[in-house]
């Protein structure tokens, strides 16, 4: 498909931003909304995963709704749960490696290339800010279960950042004002307002459009969810996923979406990926239009043409519906039922992955 890309500088507003639109797109009012919507409506159950035991007995434990209630359960997420069992005990933090994906919990990863460029992908090293920080006042479910394993001054190497959406947890200022001068910030469209970002230069990117980043291809796509800051700004903002393309490997983070044909639209578009970085939380009952569930990670992974699928959101904060602890079973049995044919590759908090060549193979 031939894509119209429209180049803007915005003025006025913050220096330096560039806006990388898709005539494809064009919107009327300031509301964003899913190319595809999601199968998954109302409460469920939506498959046999879903009314499965994954929490042993001593993991359950009930719990009065807080003064927020947020993702409230009825169950104490927690119980059972070591913040210390998930964090890498050798944490290795090299500037000079290439071919390599560490992760820094929940969405935040850090993208060694073969060429050289280093990115992150949505580094929210803690707690949230602004209205977020009201939130997790009022509801422990919104702290941090324990901290992040590395700041931003130490990733002083690092040329670019990108960011899937704006939620908290997703996107933190503080964080990212721990970066070098001169990292550049990849923002979707209409997310600039939210941040007070003056290392570098912001780009802010429609879905299905492209940019180069030194040596890399940075590709913004769609997902299958949604975007606010506070009650009176919802879809105002876009969200999305990112692929990465050093011209041998092609490394993609889908942000939070929930399962729908998005994913094969993203392959016919793009081809057969190598590295897919996919979210395994937060799906329980209705929440499930715009979140995935193992099950759906797989599925999408299926859909995509991965070679290696490495979860995420786990272990950082209770921020769903289900238990800390089930995210990671329930893909251990769906591993066990449905066999995929790719590898698939949980990691501990600050654990990497080095690239092999088994991982790459030839695109399509």
């Amino acid at each position: 498909m031939v894509l119209n890309i429209t180049l803007l500088f915005c003025f006025g507003c913050q220096p330096d931003i560039t806006r990388l639109e898709n005539s494809q797109f064009k919107r009327s009012g300031s509301k964003y909304q899913n190319i595809y919507v999601s199968k998954y409506q109302g409460k469920g159950p939506h498959n046999k995963y879903d009314e499965m035991e994954f929490l042993l007995p001593d993991e359950k434990k009930k719990v009065e709704k807080s003064i927020v209630g947020f993702a409230y359960s009825g169950f104490d997420k927690t119980v059972g749960f070591r913040f210390d069992d998930m964090l890498f005990p050798n944490i290795d933090i090299d500037a000079t490696q290439v071919n390599r994906v560490t992760w820094l919990g929940h969405a935040s990863f850090l993208i060694q290339l073969g060429n050289g460029d280093a990115l992150v992908t949505d580094p929210v090293f803690e707690e949230f800010d602004g209205f977020g920080w009201l939130g997790s006042i009022l509801d422990d479910s919104l702290k941090r279960l324990g901290p992040a394993p590395i700041k931003a001054e130490q990733l002083e190497f690092v040329s670019g950042v990108a960011i899937s959406h704006n939620h908290y947890d997703h996107l933190n200022s503080s964080s990212l004002d721990g970066f070098n001068n001169g990292t550049r910030l990849y923002l979707p469209l209409d997310n600039a307002d939210d941040v007070d970002f003056d290392k570098g230069s912001i780009i802010e990117m429609d879905w299905y459009t492209k940019t180069s980043h030194n040596d890399t291809t940075i590709h913004f796509l769609p997902a299958n969810h949604m975007s606010n800051r506070s009650f009176s700004d919802i879809d105002e903002s876009l969200w999305g996923s990112w692929l990465f393309d050093d011209g041998v490997t092609r490394i993609y983070f889908a942000g939070d979406s929930g399962y729908s044909p998005i994913f094969k639209d993203i392959a016919q578009h793009i081809g057969n990926i190598d590295i897919c970085l996919m979210p395994i939380v937060a799906y329980p009952g209705s929440a499930r239009y715009m979140h995935m569930s193992p099950e759906d990670a797989v599925k999408a992974g299926q859909d995509l043409g991965c070679k290696l699928f490495i979860p995420w959101g786990y272990g950082t904060w209770s921020l769903g519906y289900e238990h800390v602890n089930e995210p990671l079973r329930r893909l251990a049995k769906v591993v066990e039922d449905v066999q995929p044919d790719f590898i698939i590759q949980p990691l501990k908090i600050g654990e990497h992955v080095d690239f092999v060549e088994q991982f790459t193979g030839v695109r399509n």
